[in-house]
């Protein structure tokens, strides 16, 4: 359950049509049903994020090297704490990335929906 909320989280904040390789390598931990929402909310996101032809490749790529160093980041030792600095810090450097490929309006519906994400997180935990 804990990595279907880490694949909800990071994965439905980034786009990506279809399995990613770490997804795939995580493929035993993941239901057919769980992998069907997962590529669910891509496909939302794509949407809402509106990414043309050029984009929506340079998208997957980002949504995918982030999502690797996300996974490893909560597979790593360490205190909770230091582990939250590590996603905080993965997560600005991606923000950065996407703020230089999508445009000002796709960037503003991309920080939108990681508020969403977020807030949907918070209400499967409490």
């Amino acid at each position: 359950m804990k990595l279907l909320k880490v694949f909800s989280l990071f994965f439905a904040l980034f786009l990506s049509s279809t399995n990613t390789t770490f997804a795939q390598s995580r493929a035993n931990d993941l239901s057919e049903e769980q992998k069907e929402e997962i590529k669910k909310n891509l496909e939302e996101y794509a949407t809402a994020l509106d990414l043309s032809e050029d984009q929506r490749p340079k998208f997957e790529e980002i949504t995918k090297k982030y999502a690797k160093e996300l996974i490893a980041a909560k597979d790593t030792g360490g205190s909770r704490m230091s582990k939250y600095r590590k996603v905080k810090s993965i997560r600005k450097n991606k923000d950065a990335e996407m703020n230089t490929l999508l445009s000002k309006d796709q960037y503003k519906v991309y920080l939108e929906k990681q508020e969403e994400m977020k807030d949907k997180m918070k209400q499967r935990r409490g």
